[in-house]
């Protein structure tokens, strides 16, 4: 290592006084003759705008008021200087920089002397600059670089509104300097396995011209070895050993994700610790899968099951990412093993807007001919009880397209008409529906099977759309009809509800035990629907609506399947409604987020 020192000699020679003098004699006037040689060893690059080496030079009075000044003492070289007679110190350092900030490659050098020029004569004084900043440069060993995936060695003055420096393990590593003041390192380390944790060193008594030479090693169990200390007479070098272990003695765990399509729900805990942890220093960190950087958010702590959680919002769907659970206060950090979940897709609903309708024999369907074709629809209706097999009898579609009355212009509307089916004076009153499912067979002539529920890859929290209804007085109501429900003669309400189940669900109207339970039902786990207060006459306007899901349960799923229906006539399914009734349907979508739970 070379020596870091840089020797400024100004001379100040006794001259004879020539006769051309003796008025400064009279005037009590001495002279200074400004020599200036340096001798500089400096054993790192200099940044572009700044040079240690061009030395500043001062002459100060008593009072130290500025004499003399220039920015480079070669100026004033093999110049005589008139003074009065008195004392006055000369300093000299580096230019361009004072020493106050932290940085690479940027030694400061400084120097002073007091002097006393008497009347008439020329006194000699002896200037050494010399480094008046801290200078520290960090080592890996072999082992350390081998047993770590990644490292930091970040050092930190005690000054206020002084930068901290980091030192990462593979980049060039070049000597750093700090003003003079206290400093701490810190070296955070991630290990094979992934694992994050840190430790920290107070480094104490710093003074100018001192060295420190971190070195970091491999150990069985964290701990900084000895220091050892060697003195040049320029500089003071001190060597630190950090011995650092590849496992860290605070553990700290991420379950797996729950996650939906543009937010997830994150939990952690902490596994073991050889400390006491302040939960309000614990934090999610997160990222894109291939993403490069740490993005935080805050965890909430459960006091009692000792779980870390936070709801992660603003999601990509059908995106990859990467969580832990983390810990962060006082120089000490520590992270858990990072945990990858991917988002649920935002599934849109097939022909949501309602433009694609396709005649199969005698039976209409909401889906086009070409998915019809490859898939089946998404959609179905009651039409099919009233068109197929005895059905076809009475050849009515209660449910199909209609391109006059539109909530979009240039498509379509599902058009829902309630209506009495009859052939050859046997008949039955039908609510016109549309569901996702499948419409499964009749009943006899009492009723039928219907298979409520397409499969689903994602989690809605809700139904927007519009609809446009003209409500009829009941005229229809079944013998099963529930007490206080769908009198005859009181206004027919039309319905709109949505539920999220594990598996779909068969209803048969002439089973009531096959009804819908929402609240009960183990298979439901979110539901909602259009309240009654809603489910009027619009008064031939089109109005705006939301369901919006309240679930039961938001853990994870095997399955899924989605269930929507829409009737003209609320109690349908008892036979119950108005033949008066009819109702539009159109710009179904669905919508996501952070859910409503019950």
């Amino acid at each position: 290592m070379k020596k870091i020192y840089l020797f400024l000699f100004v001379i100040l020679s006794t001259l004879s006084i020539t006769s051309c003098q003796q008025d400064d004699l009279n005037d009590n006037i001495g002279y200074l003759r400004i020599e200036v040689g340096t001798n500089a060893y400096v054993d790192t690059r200099i940044a572009a705008d700044y040079n240690p080496k061009q030395i500043a030079l001062q002459i100060l009075d008593s009072k130290g008021g500025i004499v003399e000044s220039t920015d480079d003492w070669e100026t004033l070289s093999g110049q005589q200087i008139r003074l009065e007679a008195g004392t006055y110190t000369v300093k000299a350092s580096s230019n361009g920089f004072d020493g106050s900030e932290s940085g690479f490659d940027i030694p400061y050098y400084a120097g002073s002397q007091q002097i006393t020029v008497q009347t008439g004569k020329e006194v000699t004084a002896n200037i050494t600059c010399t480094l008046a900043n801290v200078k520290v440069t960090v080592n890996y060993d072999q082992s350390f670089i081998d047993a770590f995936q990644a490292a930091t060695a970040t050092v930190k003055s005690a000054m206020e509104g002084v930068n901290e420096l980091s030192f990462r393990m593979g980049d060039e590593l070049k000597p750093a300097y700090f003003p003079v003041a206290d400093l701490t390192a810190t070296i955070s380390v991630t290990n094979h396995s992934g694992q994050q944790f840190s430790q920290d060193t107070p480094i104490t008594n710093v003074k100018a011209r001192k060295h420190y030479i971190l070195n970091f090693k491999v150990a069985e169990t964290g701990d900084i070895g000895g220091v050892s200390v060697s003195v040049d007479g320029t500089e003071t070098v001190y060597t630190f050993t950090f011995n650092v272990s590849t496992e860290a003695s605070t553990k700290l765990g991420a379950e797996p994700a729950n996650a939906w399509s543009n937010f997830a729900y994150l939990e952690g805990s902490i596994l073991s610790s050889s400390e006491e942890l302040d939960p309000a220093s614990m934090h999610f960190e997160y990222k894109k899968a291939d993403a490069e950087e740490w993005q935080t958010i805050s965890a909430n702590y459960n006091s009692g099951n000792q779980k870390f959680t936070a709801t992660l919002t603003g999601l990509t769907p059908a995106t990859q990412y990467t969580y832990r659970l983390a810990y962060e206060k006082s120089g000490e950090a520590y992270a858990s093993d990072p945990v990858t979940f991917t988002t649920e897709e935002a599934t849109t609903l097939p022909n949501g807007n309602m433009d694609d309708w396709y005649k199969s024999g005698k039976t209409w369907y909401p889906v086009s001919e070409s998915d019809y074709s490859t898939s089946g629809s998404f959609w179905d209706s009651s039409n099919p009880g009233t068109t197929t097999g005895a059905g076809a009898l009475v050849n009515v579609n209660p449910t199909q397209g209609n391109s006059s009355i539109v909530h979009t212009s240039g498509g379509k509307s599902a058009e829902l008409k309630s209506q009495y089916a009859s052939a050859f004076g046997i008949g039955k009153f039908a609510a016109a529906s549309l569901y996702s499912g499948k419409f499964n067979s009749l009943v006899g002539t009492n009723g039928a099977k219907i298979d409520f529920g397409q499969k689903f890859a994602s989690r809605p929290t809700g139904l927007h759309g519009w609809f446009r209804y003209t409500s009829g007085k009941i005229d229809y109501r079944g013998d099963n009809t529930p007490a206080g429900l769908g009198e005859k003669g009181t206004d027919d309400l039309c319905s709109i509800y949505m539920a999220l189940a594990k598996a779909p669900h068969q209803l048969n109207n002439t089973d009531t035990s096959t009804f819908f339970d929402f609240e009960n039902d183990d298979n439901i786990i979110a539901y909602g629907e259009l309240p009654d207060a809603e489910a009027v006459s619009t008064n031939n306007e089109w109005k705006e609506f939301n369901v919006e899901l309240k679930y039961k349960d938001i853990t994870p799923q095997t399955a899924y399947y989605l269930i929507i229906v829409c009737s003209s006539s609320k109690y349908g399914d008892y036979f119950t409604g108005s033949t008066g009734s009819i109702m539009y349907i159109d710009d179904l979508e669905l919508l996501y987020g952070v859910p409503s739970t019950k």
